[in-house]
């Protein structure tokens, strides 16, 4: 089937086999663009029912439209074929990741568990269940975002794996339900049961009922309980044992009602092992506040003589203090160790341990749970950021505190940035680009072309020539400020993902498929640099002395030392995606990753160490105030400052 055309399709490679049919990446011939076809194979094309089965999921899963679920682009029958045209994820499944890792960290897998809670919740909300949750139908792109695959179809009909009698059980072994093992209808309790046994497998690195037969493993989902993880790993909290019994329970009278109740006490879980303790303590205050307490009288043989209750508590509260201040020594004597080990571990020609020490990240809400894409300070106090489905965040407190101004566009935002107090600029999806003259109050739209997406613009120090770049090779160019752009010729016709100048005549831009363009124009014309690499290259930035960093897929990053004019790789130890690179007034680096990662350097870009950001969700976008400090927007309307 590689290199075959159906109906605007070409079929250029394999990307997995399932027990009716097989998943081809593609690319649309008319839209130019990869998509997911997945193809009913020939043995099924020959039963009705696999073929209404196939039918069904595509309508199912075409009606779900969230950030963590894949979407579906159309249908396809063409000359005996018959196929599912979807978004094509480039990233790895869920099992593949527990297989690589062994298992995972406990902050990374609530992260992950906190997404697929988002979208089964979705789901669940729309009428739909999925009924077949497991690892390998989960699949988390290169910026970190957890997409879930095939809604509306049992797949146990031909897999080694599931039950194979079709329409009595459905749902893969391992991962099914009580009630689906006792062929009853399966319901959202029994997605939510088979996302806490997932949720198990991505912490001990296997599912807990692994047994030989499956006649084990049925009698197991309905009689056994899984061992405790905290009796596997000792730094496992009790609660995630009792997260997990409450979601796998026989019962549903006893199981989560639903992924929002499930959601609930992860997040609180996730709060208490990320949140600084300052925050923490404010959560805290803020539920107490919010509870209504009765207080009963009390019974007369609990009594105390005034001074006896006065002696106890005063005591009990020193003991308190000495036993907090102890652990609390212990703990940032240990904790701090941990971290300037874990910042040792970097990558380049040269390691400095404890470069990245200096840096402690925290996290500052957000009053939305869309990915935030972009961030820009316009000076110590004012700043704004932009993200999914048109989402416009501000704060006037130099970050403390952020509110929402209004879902403008409705569409995916991917750039912000400002050229004065009140003067600013907004690029995204379909070809928009917002502008506003009163700060932020009332934003004006543009379309350049709605079947373009922009991702990146830049203002040069003037702050009267600017730039923005997008798909299609498209470059825009401005010399008043903004009031007007014009389309400037490309020799690529390759997604433009950033750009950055070295001065202002010297300027590079990167994209897809390892595209590098060069201008020394001012940016009138550019011309496509040798190919160093095929992966995509997301971001680039010149610091000093004409030394400029590009990053992008699989850990990839280019470095120059004379304006962009040769690049020369650097050896890197990240597997994910790099999504951005900056450079600070001061010349220190940073580079952040798709899973949480944030590498830093002080010796301009020869080598990087890596500073825990506390978060594994996509790092998007980083800037620095006047004052010099840093903050990141990320995914799931994350905000983070040093």
């Amino acid at each position: 089937m590689v290199g075959k055309i159906i109906d605007n399709y070409k079929i250029s490679a394999i990307l997995g086999e399932g027990g009716m049919g097989i998943v081809y990446k593609a690319f649309d011939l008319r839209l130019e663009r990869f998509v997911a076809l997945k193809i009913l194979n020939e043995k099924s094309l020959t039963n009705p029912n696999y073929i209404a089965r196939f039918k069904r999921e595509a309508k199912n899963q075409a009606k779900l439209t969230h950030p963590n679920i894949v979407p579906v682009y159309g249908f396809t029958e063409d000359d005996g074929t018959i196929g599912i045209v979807m978004e094509y994820v480039e990233g790895e499944t869920l099992e593949h990741l527990i297989k690589r890792k062994g298992h995972l960290e406990l902050a990374e897998a609530l992260s992950i568990l906190k997404q697929i809670l988002l979208g089964i919740g979705y789901a669940h909300s729309k009428g739909f269940v999925h009924r077949d949750i497991k690892p390998s139908n989960i699949i988390i792109n290169n910026e970190g975002v957890v997409k879930i695959m095939d809604f509306g179809i049992s797949k146990s009909v031909n897999e080694s794996t599931a039950i194979t009698k079709t329409g009595v059980k459905i749902g893969t072994i391992l991962y099914m339900s009580p009630e689906q093992v006792r062929a009853q209808e399966p319901t959202g309790q029994s997605d939510i049961y088979s996302i806490g046994i997932s949720f198990y497998e991505m912490l001990l690195g296997k599912a807990p009922f692994d047994y030989e037969s499956e006649y084990e493993i049925m009698e197991a989902h309905l009689k056994k309980n899984p061992i405790k993880l905290s009796t596997h790993f000792s730094d496992i909290p009790a609660e995630v044992d009792n997260i997990i019994g409450r979601a796998l329970q026989k019962t549903l009278e006893r199981r989560y009602k639903t992924c929002s109740e499930f959601l609930a006490d992860i997040e609180n879980l996730h709060d208490d092992i990320t949140l600084p303790p300052v925050q923490k303590k404010n959560k805290k205050k803020e539920k107490s506040k919010a509870k209504t307490v009765t207080i009963g009288r009390e019974k007369p043989e609990n009594k105390r003589p005034l001074k006896s209750k006065i002696r106890f508590y005063l005591t009990a509260f020193v003991v308190v203090c000495l036993f907090g201040g102890l652990f609390y020594f212990v703990y940032s004597t240990v904790s701090q160790f941990w971290r300037v080990s874990e910042a040792g571990r970097g990558f380049g020609s040269e390691l400095r341990p404890g470069a990245a020490a200096g840096f402690r990240w925290r996290t500052i809400a957000s009053p939305t749970v869309n990915s935030l894409n972009s961030i820009f300070f316009v000076d110590n106090s004012t700043g704004y950021s932009c993200g999914d489905k048109g989402t416009i965040v501000k704060t006037t407190d130099a970050g403390e505190s952020w509110v929402n101004i209004g879902d403008t566009a409705g569409t995916n935002l991917y750039d912000v940035k400002f050229v004065s107090s009140d003067k600013g600029f907004i690029v995204g999806e379909r070809g928009i680009i917002l502008s506003t003259n009163d700060g932020g109050k009332s934003w004006q739209k543009f379309t350049y072309d709605t079947a373009i997406s922009l991702f990146k613009i830049i203002f040069l120090k003037n702050n009267y020539t600017g730039f923005i770049v997008g798909a299609h090779g498209t470059i825009l160019k401005t010399n008043d400020g903004g009031t007007s752009w014009i389309p400037v010729p490309s020799s690529s016709g390759q997604l433009l993902y950033s750009i950055s100048f070295a001065d202002y005549n010297n300027g590079v831009i990167s994209g897809w498929n390892g595209t590098i363009l060069k201008t020394s124009d001012q940016g009138k014309t550019w011309t496509e640099e040798k190919k160093l690499t095929d992966t995509y290259l997301r971001d680039i930035c010149f610091g000093n002395d004409n030394m400029g960093i590009i990053v992008g897929g699989s850990g990839e990053i280019l470095r120059s030392d004379n304006g962009g004019e040769e690049w020369s790789k650097i050896n890197s130890d990240s597997f994910s995606g790099l999504r951005t690179v900056f450079f600070s007034h001061y010349g220190t680096g940073f580079i952040l990753g798709n899973k949480g990662e944030i590498f830093i350097s002080n010796n301009s870009g020869k080598s990087w160490e890596l500073s825990n950001s506390g978060s594994f969700s996509a790092l998007t976008s980083i800037t620095e105030t006047p004052s010099k400090k840093i903050y990141i927007s990320a995914g799931n309307g994350t905000i983070i400052s040093n």
